[in-house]
């Protein structure tokens, strides 16, 4: 099957990293795919991962940070050409978050789209949009990550189009500390605590911590980014607290799993989010690295359980680094995100996606 998608794609963004999961198992279970991905994002600019473009990639729309919360996209007028969707043939035509794209442009050409593929929105959506373009689709299925999801849509979509499809898990990948770090050029008798999926000016309640922490352990948090503003503000942090550690990259996933073998842990350390249903893209695309992840007791992180290390305040925080570091009830917690990940593996998702396909079309 030949499957087309259209989402961000090599981006910093948990959109794009839904669409890499499956789409490259897809490639690996035997498919050809296209991908129509966006040039850059209006209010904020697309932040890149540090990768060339596949050859089955195409850049031709512009996507809007707020698609969802204006009622109208098409009198931004986003960039979009529509050539080389209409171009290529393929069998399926996948979605990813539509409110991102410049839909009343798409909808012109939605017609020849249903002409030639059967078609997947997935809805990432946390709000119901506002959007009138949002509606003007018919897709011939959504899909929902969790019945938080289902829940919120249940009066805005077509019940018999819609089915609860979780969100992708990287596949689990072992990696020896050791090797990682030299491979690095990270130091290999420390403590590294990976600070990762998370606005950087976050971390500045947490440095204290360590700095009490580094009193008795030789810990060091770790920061990398190549965005901006976050540049300067990791700098700063760096410049105040010495034993930071700061990388100037925005690494693609191969890398990325190279730091988290080469941490301890990986600390998400961001606020709820106050007028969306989040879904946290960070933990399912880390969980794989078998290190464990310490995040905050916030709705970013409440479909999770035992899988990850939660705190409700900086105390606790304090004490699950301490677990951090004289490796108490690590086990546990790596064998309960080992069978998370067996069930929700991109893998299984990607097959899941098509088997829906197969059976409702």
């Amino acid at each position: 099957m030949k499957i087309a998608i259209m989402s961000p794609w090599n981006d910093c963004c948990g959109v794009s990293v839904h669409a890499e999961l499956i789409g490259r198992e897809w490639i690996k279970q035997g498919h050809e795919i296209v991908v129509f991905a966006a040039t850059d994002e209006r209010v904020k600019g697309r932040i890149p991962v540090d990768t060339k473009d596949e050859e089955y990639v195409y850049r031709n729309w512009e996507k809007y940070r707020y698609g969802e919360k204006v009622r109208d996209e098409s009198e931004l007028d986003l960039y979009f050409d529509a050539e080389p969707i209409l171009k290529e043939d393929y069998d399926l035509f996948v979605i990813e978050k539509p409110c991102l794209t410049p839909l009343a442009k798409l909808l012109k050409i939605f017609p020849q789209i249903k002409e030639k593929a059967k078609t997947i929105a997935i809805i990432h959506e946390g709000r119901i949009p506002e959007n009138v373009n949002f509606y003007k689709f018919d897709w011939d299925l959504y899909t929902l990550f969790d019945q938080r999801f289902k829940k919120l849509f249940e009066n805005h979509l077509p019940k018999e189009k819609t089915h609860i499809i979780s969100y992708p898990c990287h596949e689990i990948t072992e990696g020896n500390m050791t090797e990682k770090r030299s491979e690095l050029g990270l130091p290999l008798d420390k403590k590294i605590i990976l600070a990762f999926g998370m606005r950087l000016k976050h971390l500045r309640e947490v440095f204290p911590i360590f700095e009490e922490l580094k009193k008795s352990y030789d810990i060091s948090p770790l920061m990398f980014t190549s965005h901006q503003e976050n540049i300067e503000i990791a700098k700063k942090l760096v410049d105040g607290y010495e034993f930071a550690i700061f990388r100037q990259e925005s690494p693609p996933m191969e890398r990325l799993y190279k730091y988290l073998h080469a941490s301890d842990a990986i600390l998400i350390h961001r606020p709820p989010a106050s007028d969306y249903l989040p879904t946290s893209s960070t933990v399912h695309l880390c969980l794989g690295g078998m290190h464990p992840l310490i995040c905050p007791e916030n709705n970013f992180f409440e479909i999770f359980d035992r899988e990850v290390i939660k705190y409700s305040n900086l105390a606790e925080l304090k004490e699950r680094l301490l677990d951090i570091v004289e490796a108490r009830g690590i086990d546990s917690i790596i064998e309960a995100a080992r069978k998370y990940i067996m069930e929700n593996s991109a893998g299984n998702v990607a097959k899941k996606l098509l088997r829906l396909v197969e059976f409702n079309l």
